[in-house]
Formats: C-alpha cells, sequence, structure tokens
C-alpha cells in the first residue's frame, strides 16, 4: 500500500477525504498557521474518515470476491498489497484507522491515541485486534511486514 488510499482502501475516497480535510484546515487557518498544521490536518483526516465510515453507504456493496486485475501475478509485491487492502477492508474503520495511523504513519501510540479521541490502551486494543484479524487473512501481517509493505522500515 502506497500510502494514497490507504486509509479508505479507495484512491477517489481518499481525493475525496483530503479535498473535505484542507477546506476545514483552511476554515481554521488563522487559528492554526502558528501551530501545527500539520498534526491539526491529521486530526482533522482521522475525524473525517472516522465520522464518514459511520456513515452508511448503501449505492456500493463489498464483494466477496475482487473484481478482475490485470496485474501481473508474477509481481509478489503487488500481490501482497493486493492482499492486505483486502484484509484492511475487513477491519473495523477504527482498528483500520489504529493499524494504518500506527504502522503506516509510524505514529507512536500516545499520538494515535490523541488523534481518535481514546485512551493509549483502546489504541494498543485496536491495533491487537486489527492485526490479528490480518493475520488471520494474509501471513505476512507482522508490524515489521506491514511498514514494508507500506513502504516504510521500522526503525
Amino acid at each position: 500500500m502506497d500510502g494514497h488510499g490507504a486509509l479508505t482502501l479507495d484512491h477517489q475516497k481518499a481525493e475525496d477525504l483530503a479535498q473535505e480535510a484542507f477546506t476545514k484546515l483552511w476554515f481554521q487557518w488563522r487559528k492554526v498557521r502558528g501551530e501545527s498544521p500539520e498534526g491539526y490536518l491529521r486530526r482533522i483526516v482521522t475525524t473525517v474518515f472516522l465520522s464518514g465510515a459511520r456513515r452508511r453507504w448503501s449505492a456500493e456493496r463489498p464483494t466477496d470476491r475482487p473484481p478482475d486485475s490485470a496485474v501481473d501475478p508474477a509481481t509478489g509485491q503487488v500481490d501482497d498489497r493486493i492482499a492486505l487492502r483486502q484484509a484492511m477492508a475487513r477491519l473495523s474503520p477504527r482498528q483500520r484507522a489504529a493499524v494504518y495511523l500506527r504502522y503506516f504513519e509510524d505514529l507512536p501510540e500516545r499520538t494515535v491515541a490523541e488523534l481518535l479521541g481514546c485512551s493509549v490502551g483502546s489504541v494498543k486494543q485496536h491495533v491487537r485486534r486489527g492485526l490479528d484479524a490480518l493475520r488471520q487473512d494474509i501471513d505476512f501481517a507482522t508490524p515489521e511486514r506491514l511498514a514494508s509493505v507500506a513502504g516504510r522500515e521500522i526503525a
């Protein structure tokens, strides 16, 4: 997963999420321009994503089988990313956000807790349950492997 749509699992939804987040940031710019706009924007993205995940959308329905893809099966890394995207889609929105922020954005648990508006213990629980679910779906779902598939190395 390359980060573009990794949280929403859909490139177009990611673009909509980014547009809505930047719009909200623009209206608050006078308040945050001297502070940390990146942290404020990350908080907006997380909040907008989670509030959108709570809304029911009836126009699209998930399926058990993804559509056929024009991907060369010999490309293992692409296969890993596809498997990870499909497995992430089966997580709850809070689990997906916790796993994404922790391992794809490489944020500390305390920061993830602040972004999700919960305790560090809740973050640990969401991440643990998310990783357990990912491990059931795919054989490479370790924190190190997730970071590698995401294109980052864990220090």
